[in-house]
């Protein structure tokens, strides 16, 4: 989607929104490039769009009919802000979540674990920078 776009800015065609996309306004924005080559290959990239489009709703149609058939997707649906797709791509990348102990390594995992960051890891030793005495403590558990 892109591409389309930036075959207009290079000639200086302002083209905000997703009116650009449209099927009906097609003739329009063609007709606003003056080189027939570039205007050649501004449907070249419109003929990929729309066939990336039909694949894009097909993938996502046997992407969620498969998703469905495990019950840990409908505990992912639940968590807030995790919708139906983003909840088939994790059960994807965890295979399943029953696999982990404790539902913290599961968060840990997924990147959902709480991380923490602190500026004071270092402290200044004779002009040398040595690891503070928390940190080591906290880097063998």
């Amino acid at each position: 989607m892109t591409r389309v776009k930036a075959i207009y800015r290079s000639w200086a065609i302002p083209c905000t929104g997703k009116q650009v996309y449209a099927v009906r306004h097609r003739g329009e924005w063609l007709a606003k490039i003056g080189e027939p080559g570039v205007r050649r290959r501004a449907e070249f990239y419109y003929q990929q769009l729309d066939a990336l489009r039909t694949v894009r709703q097909e993938v996502r149609r046997e992407l969620l009919a498969e998703a469905k058939k495990h019950q840990a997707w409908k505990q992912l649906c639940q968590i807030p802000s995790i919708g139906p797709i983003r909840a088939a791509v994790l059960l994807g990348i965890l295979q399943t979540p029953h696999r982990f102990r404790t539902k913290r390594q599961l968060w840990s995992y997924s990147g959902f674990g709480i991380e923490t960051h602190s500026s004071a890891d270092h402290r200044s030793v004779d002009g040398q920078l040595q690891r503070g005495k928390e940190t080591e403590l906290h880097s063998r558990t």
